[in-house]
């Protein structure tokens, strides 16, 4: 290409650093953002950073991810949902749930909107971590988020494989029915609990202690106890 004097773009240089990338070669990708296009008058955009995010977070380097991240700024850009998509996840498997969860209110903050993958990678995280009442106080956003027949927190729950490749994992599927039973909607959880069987999962320990709670003070009849069993 440039042999027969023609200038790679920008979308030319961020396939060769996305293929920098995934062979983990992260220090030649850094350069050929910070040199190589500069040196070339060709301005990395979002997808260049997001390409860069991603291989330090794919090789768990989630520190040097997030110093890429604090120069986007710098250059005149914005973070778009995927950037934090990327950076959250990065930190959640890094077990750093602490600067994912700033993240995303760092993500809301600055207009960033939250997609189907971002909540997901948050229920996973905090489930992964036993934090089960703040995966239903993101639930409950969720719920808030929209108007309509249905809860957002459902089209997302029902979206999350079809969107994303990755189906509910048990602890989704525990922390929505507590969710529905909490806001009354019993009829909800039961068709859930269902579904949740015929994958393969069951109830965890807090949705049996809550659901025995409501047992004993009338709220829900035994049939939903065996139905659980």
């Amino acid at each position: 290409m440039i042999t027969r004097g023609i200038d790679p773009d920008t979308i030319t240089y961020n396939s060769l650093i996305d293929g920098l990338c995934i062979e983990n070669r992260l220090d030649e990708a850094n350069q050929m953002v910070d040199v190589v296009m500069v040196s070339k008058g060709c301005d990395p955009d979002i997808v260049t950073f997001n390409i860069l995010i991603n291989g330090y977070c794919k090789a768990k380097l989630v520190d040097e991810g997030m110093r890429v991240f604090r120069e986007i700024s710098l250059r005149g850009l914005v973070a778009d949902t995927v950037t934090y998509n990327t950076l959250v996840q990065g930190f959640c498997e890094a077990g750093k749930l602490d600067v994912a969860k700033e993240l995303f209110q760092e993500m809301v903050s600055q207009g960033a909107r939250p997609d189907i993958v971002t909540y997901r990678i948050l229920l996973d995280g905090l489930c992964d971590n036993g934090e089960l009442q703040e995966a239903l106080d993101i639930l409950e956003k969720m719920q808030k988020c929209k108007k309509g027949s249905l809860s957002e927190a459902d089209k997302l729950f029902r979206k999350m494989g079809e969107e994303d490749g990755t189906a509910p994992s048990e602890c989704t599927y525990n922390t929505l029915i507590r969710a529905h039973l909490g806001g009354s909607g019993v009829a909800t959880s039961v068709e859930l609990i269902e579904e949740m069987k015929r994958c393969g999962f069951s109830a965890d320990a807090s949705t049996m202690k809550m659901v025995i709670d409501m047992l004993s003070d009338g709220r829900l009849n035994k049939s939903f106890l065996d139905m659980l069993s």
